[in-house]
């Protein structure tokens, strides 16, 4: 297993735009396209493409909002991994390679991503990766934050 993040580009795009979540998980996730066509109108909002070797498996956006307090700057607005790549650990390790990338920013002192209530399964794959819930809601969703360690 080699994960690596690559912004969505014309290579990966359709590799992207393609993938899919399993049905039960279709209600608590956005389609890629959505997710991508989102980065066109807002220019803090950056999706990549998750990637094992040259097989893309899943899709994540990052969202830097230089105009917010440093704690609430960095966000995981979208995170998924395709129905068929589920289960067998990539999404631990993507999630972990989304976390180094927004940790190495110097100003980086925690990173904060939502979820709805109704989706316990996501609620508890954020807290192994070391995700905290808040008492913060966002749009009816469940504010959670990853605390960085600064050297």
């Amino acid at each position: 297993m080699n994960i690596t993040l690559e912004k969505v580009n014309q290579d990966n795009i359709r590799a992207c735009v393609k993938l899919e979540v399993a049905e039960s998980q279709k209600e608590f996730v956005a389609k890629n396209v959505n997710t991508i066509a989102w980065a066109y109108v807002d220019p803090n909002f950056t999706p990549y493409a998750i990637l094992d070797g040259e097989t893309v498996i899943g899709l994540l956006a990052i969202e830097d909002i230089p105009e917010n307090e440093d704690y609430d700057r960095y966000w995981i607005p979208r995170f998924m991994i395709g129905e068929q790549f589920q289960g067998k650990g990539y999404g631990k390790k993507a999630m972990k390679a989304a976390i180094d990338l927004l940790a190495a920013k110097p100003d980086c002192q925690r990173i904060r991503l939502s979820v709805w209530p109704e989706n316990p399964g996501a609620i508890e794959f954020y807290q192994k990766v070391g995700f905290t819930l808040t008492d913060e809601l966002l749009e009816d969703e469940l504010v959670m934050d990853y605390y960085v360690q600064q050297p």
